[in-house]
């Protein structure tokens, strides 16, 4: 065991759950560093956006953001790390992403600021589900009823 993991009744450590829960999961759970580097990818990641934990690891979030959001992302992500502070803590978040093959994604995410013992952010984690079925058929149920509203006129 390593210092300061603890064991469980079912004789396994802590960070050994901890890691078999990252990997195991069906969302996508990436951690970038300050500079926005990805330092972690799990399975969850690559069913989702397409890339490999080896092609992922060591690139920036640019890998998985639509060009055109980048410049806004970038300007959020960076004073985030500055201030410390992100109002997107405790809520869930929708935005587009982009697959490996260019395919347009839409995801619902949260993140977390990652903290040393000393205070200190050391990176952020998202995780992250796959949405775009969903976002799809809101979208033509909210087609179908505004083309029924112009049938029956306003309410």
């Amino acid at each position: 065991m390593t210092e300061g993991s603890t064991m469980t009744d079912t004789g396994v450590t802590e960070e050994w759950l901890a890691a078999a829960l990252v990997k195991e999961s069906a969302e996508a759970i990436v951690v970038t560093d300050p500079a926005g580097i990805i330092r972690l990818w799990n399975d969850g990641a690559t069913r989702i956006f397409g890339y490999s934990t080896d092609e992922a690891m060591g690139q920036n979030l640019d890998l998985i953001i639509p060009e055109k959001l980048r410049e806004r992302h970038w300007k959020g992500y960076f004073q985030t790390m500055a201030t410390g502070y992100t109002r997107y803590g405790d809520k869930m978040l929708s935005v587009p992403a982009t697959h490996r093959d260019g395919q347009r994604l839409s995801i619902e995410f949260s993140v977390a600021l990652l903290r040393d013992d000393a205070g200190q952010i050391v990176g952020i984690s998202a995780i992250m589900r796959e949405v775009s079925e969903r976002r799809n058929a809101e979208r033509a149920l909210r087609t179908k009823i505004a083309e029924l509203e112009s049938r029956v006129g306003p309410a």
